[in-house]
């Protein structure tokens, strides 16, 4: 698995990408970048020819650090079959852990829930590790993130409720700063929206 020069700063969030789950994604964008590291996902690449499973294997090999929201287990609309992508990529982390160099075996993994215990019903195998449980919450999500992030730097971080409260301002001003660039709100991009958060961070350290 390869490495980058941001690979101390980089987190990979394995999550889902539905409409219902984007408050929350986009919350956890903000805190990510608000404590000072960079977020990864598989929504910043473009190339569709490259094999999903190989991007998710290269950008956890780039992230010391990686957050697995396991809260969307459940069975389609559809098939009625469960959705196993974010166990999968999961087990692709501790993997890497287990059986990787040196360096991937020194990475750490915040693991996320709707509802605390719940992942028992369908990955009984972590059991005994601390999940935290979101509530499907983006404010919850926020201090998940936020207190688990203030453990792995020595910067100081403001108070999860501080940063909800700052996060809430930019998006007061997310409108203003789409139309700067005549973008909507509801088309940003993954990349799009990862650039704005962190130039308006930069000028609202807060």
């Amino acid at each position: 698995m390869g490495q980058t020069a941001d690979y101390g700063r980089n987190v990979f969030i394995n999550c889902p990408f539905d409409e219902g789950y984007e408050p929350i994604f986009k919350a956890i964008v903000f805190t990510v970048h608000r404590c000072g590291f960079r977020l990864r996902c598989a929504k910043e690449f473009q190339d569709s020819s490259d094999i999903r499973i190989r991007k998710i294997r290269n950008l956890i090999g780039e992230s010391k650090y990686s957050i697995h929201d396991l809260s969307r287990v459940t069975l389609d609309r559809t098939g009625q079959l469960p959705r196993f992508n974010m166990p999968l990529e999961l087990g692709i982390c501790i993997g890497a852990i287990e059986f990787g160099t040196k360096k991937h075996r020194e990475k750490e993994y915040l693991i996320l829930e709707s509802e605390h215990f719940r992942f028992r019903q369908f990955i009984s195998d972590i059991s005994g590790q601390d999940v935290k449980a979101h509530r499907d919450n983006p404010t919850e999500a926020i201090k998940c993130v936020r207190d688990w992030l203030v453990k792995k730097t020595a910067e100081t971080i403001p108070s999860a409720s501080i940063i909800a409260e700052h996060y809430s301002e930019f998006l007061s001003y997310l409108p203003a700063l789409c139309s700067v660039n005549n973008w909507r709100t509801d088309e940003l991009t993954f990349d799009e929206y990862s650039s704005l958060v962190t130039s308006w961070l930069l000028q609202n350290p807060g």
